[in-house]
């Protein structure tokens, strides 16, 4: 028979006993956002390395303090923006916006694209590698990719595509005045280098 042990005695070891099989989370998983902000340090990382290595080290460098956030909540994007510039609210829609620099022409669009089984990337990417011989893009990693190049009417083009974790990816673009790129090219850089997925 076994004996009968006081009633706190009994609880402690209760307690200890239960205790023993018990395990602790060894750490949380990586939420999408988490994700999509390690994708995008990783990208500029590798364009560091690329420009580092071309010794494009010397570009201009440009205050991102002196911008504005856009931020998309419905559809999960950020993205700096130069104070002053204006939004063409006739081509902007709760998926994206297209701002003005009205000085120069410099226009920047980005939006989110439903991108269903890749068909809209698809044509993105090739829209840039056969529909301009100038232009030129390359992929960034598995959920990036980055063109630049003159179009026909003058204009250069600098855009950036990111696919989120859910599949749909957010699309920027940056068009300004061909004569102007080296004065322009370091914020387009910067714009595009901004754009983050949240």
């Amino acid at each position: 028979m076994l004996p009968i042990l006081p009633c706190g005695a009994a609880l402690t070891l209760a307690l200890l006993l239960s205790a023993c099989g018990k395990q602790e989370a060894v750490g949380d998983v990586p939420s999408s956002e988490e994700l999509a902000q390690q994708a995008d340090a990783a990208s500029q990382a590798i364009r560091d390395e690329a420009a580092a290595a071309e010794g494009d080290g010397a570009k201009a460098a440009v205050d991102l303090a002196s911008m504005e956030s856009y931020a998309n909540a419905l559809r999960g994007f950020t993205i700096m923006v130069p104070a002053g510039w204006t939004v063409d609210t006739a081509a902007s829609d709760d998926n994206g916006r297209v701002f003005t620099e009205t000085t120069s022409g410099t226009k920047l669009a980005v939006s989110w694209v439903e991108n269903r089984e890749d068909a809209a990337w698809s044509k993105a990417v090739e829209a840039v590698e056969d529909g301009n011989e100038t232009m030129e893009g390359g992929a960034v990693g598995k959920n990036e990719y980055r063109a630049s190049g003159i179009l026909t009417n003058g204009l250069k083009s600098s855009q950036r595509l990111l696919r989120k974790p859910d599949g749909t990816m957010v699309q920027a673009e940056i068009t300004y005045a061909a004569d102007q790129a080296k004065s322009t090219d370091p914020l387009a850089s910067a714009i595009l280098d901004s754009l983050t997925l949240q």
